[in-house]
């Protein structure tokens, strides 16, 4: 990563080739034009959990700068597989998914980050386990390699000297749901869990947390990192006002950050009771919402990038600057 004094040469307006000044239609996925008299834009996600909420925001920040915002419900992956195809025209993707689509050829950049770590490792209440430590040579959960929840915690758990696979007996699962009832049957004596289910754990009662990721890297003096991030492929940006997209997307997370009432209208997509459980989970998560990459926080990211490539999430180097929409400037394009 290029040190703090020198400017970053990423993908800024300029090496998109797109001028600030000028507006050209967001149409969805190239399309001539939309029903619409304002650009349009098409974003693919989950309808349940963060995703869910996180797409109203950007639909309401869609109202405030005239771009409509069609939002196409699909899984993940689904999602990411669309984006790099050219099926939608934004999606989310971490920062080692977004080194891991351009090893695999996608010209694919964050356009503006949207929350940082957000995984907990969690016991049941009654649990003798009052640290990580304590777990050495027990059954411990986590999902998959390819999730960011993996990799957050597996970082963490790095940095306290623990090797989540070797030292654990590590069970791999598919979801949240699927950690939560391994946790419950006795399986399993600690899981990694991610927003909004352990709010829910939590609100349900009879768990508790062993360390919250962001909270971990916070304490130890270090900012909040974009875990995910708003993203697209560079050539529909080129099409497209680069300026304006990430505008949006921005605003989308500040508004996500700040309005409590999104959560409490998508209870129903995150699976908590209204109000007691959408104010903790903005409580909880709304601290962790990112609305532009800094300096500081790109070099943090940089760091994840050179971790995942030593545990072998990623085959070769990365530079962050190649992978936004940052002008070095201590700003965001």
């Amino acid at each position: 990563m290029a040190p703090e004094n020198t400017p970053r040469t990423g993908r800024g307006l300029r090496a998109l080739g797109v001028g600030v000044a000028t507006v050209l239609a967001l149409t969805a996925c190239g399309s001539a034009e939309s029903e619409s008299s304002g650009p349009k834009v098409v974003v693919g996600g989950s309808d349940v959990g963060i995703a869910a909420l996180m797409v109203e925001a950007l639909e309401q920040a869609g109202d405030e700068l005239g771009v409509e915002v069609e939002y196409k419900p699909m899984a993940q992956k689904t999602a990411q597989i669309a984006l790099t195809n050219g099926d939608i025209d934004m999606g989310f993707m971490s920062i080692v998914n977004l080194a891991s689509a351009q090893e695999q050829g996608h010209d694919v950049v964050g356009i503006s980050p949207t929350w940082a770590a957000n995984s907990s490792m969690i016991v049941e209440e009654d649990s003798p386990y009052r640290t990580a430590e304590d777990l050495l040579g027990e059954p411990v959960a986590s999902l998959h390699r390819t999730v960011s929840v993996y990799s957050e915690s597996y970082f963490v758990l790095q940095d306290m000297g623990i090797d989540m696979e070797e030292d654990y007996r590590l069970m791999l699962a598919d979801s949240g749901g699927l950690l939560q009832g391994l946790l419950d049957t006795g399986e399993m004596e600690a899981i990694t869990q991610y927003e909004p289910n352990t709010t829910r754990m939590l609100t349900e009662g009879g768990y508790r947390e062993l360390f919250h990721t962001a909270h971990y890297w916070e304490e130890a003096g270090q900012s909040l990192a974009p875990s995910q991030n708003w993203a697209a492929r560079s050539d529909w940006l080129e099409e497209n006002d680069a300026d304006l997209m990430q505008r949006l997307a921005a605003r989308a997370t500040e508004i996500a950050g700040s309005d409590k009432s999104i959560y409490e209208a998508n209870a129903d997509a995150v699976n908590l009771t209204a109000p007691e459980g959408t104010d903790l989970l903005f409580e909880r998560f709304a601290p962790l919402l990112i609305p532009a990459y800094t300096e500081e926080n790109l070099t943090f990211a940089q760091e994840e990038l050179e971790r995942a490539r030593e545990i072998g999430l990623l085959q070769r180097e990365h530079d962050i600057d190649t992978m936004v929409l940052f002008d070095g400037g201590g700003e965001q394009s």
